[in-house]
């Protein structure tokens, strides 16, 4: 199954790499002994490819990133601090519990609806 992931806000595309200014989840993921920053403080430089074809990436709208490319392994640069100065992470961090479940489906009504028309 693949689906995208949204990760934060779109800071710059180019030809190659997109920079994304990350959500706090994310920065905690991605680097777990870090104290919390507030979203959009860290950036991460990625490879283009990793990018959702269905949403692709444009500055300063959602970015996100396909799942089925980042089970690969993929590094990117990570700047926690948002200083220019980058750590290398394995992006396969982002998918740490966002598998998704699949639809319970619809309901079965309760048996008080059959009661309540059986007594009429």
């Amino acid at each position: 199954m693949t689906y995208d992931i949204g990760i934060g806000r779109c800071a710059e595309v180019d030809e190659d790499t997109v920079v994304v200014k990350l959500e706090s989840v994310m920065v905690q993921r991605l680097s777990p002994n870090h104290p919390w920053q507030r979203s959009g403080t860290s950036l991460l430089r990625l490879n283009r490819k990793l990018c959702s074809t269905a949403r692709p990436p444009a500055p300063d709208e959602e970015l996100f990133l396909d799942r089925a490319a980042l089970s690969r392994r993929s590094m990117g640069a990570l700047d926690l601090a948002g200083d220019g100065n980058t750590v290398s992470v394995d992006l396969r961090a982002l998918l740490q519990d966002v598998d998704p479940q699949p639809s319970a489906g619809p309901q079965p009504k309760g048996r008080g609806g059959a009661r309540a028309q059986a007594s009429r």
